[in-house]
């Protein structure tokens, strides 16, 4: 166990499933904690950010989960970079 909660929770749980299956499967990215782990060395970041819809994506994705943990990152908000959330997906089908 982390010693932070956010740290252990799994990717599936917080991100839509076409982005946490690449992530857990291809670059064994499991939780929180393992994606911001691999996030933090520069190297990985195309291959991370190859799984999102955008480069964008991916960095909102990390800010928001630093986020969780205290961690302040600047990001910009903008609603035509996609969404990543599981709940975000289904409201913008919905609304579309």
């Amino acid at each position: 166990m982390a010693k932070n909660p956010v740290l252990d929770l799994p990717l599936g749980d917080v991100m839509r499933s076409e982005i946490a299956l690449p992530l857990q499967h291809v670059l064994h990215l499991y939780t929180v904690g393992n994606f911001l782990s691999a996030w933090r060395n520069p190297r990985n970041h195309k291959s991370i950010e190859q799984v999102f819809d955008s480069p964008e994506q991916a960095h909102h994705a990390v800010a928001v989960c630093a986020a969780w943990l205290g961690i302040t990152v600047a990001v910009s908000n903008d609603p035509k970079l996609g969404w990543w959330w599981p709940q975000d997906q289904k409201s913008q089908s919905v609304q579309a």
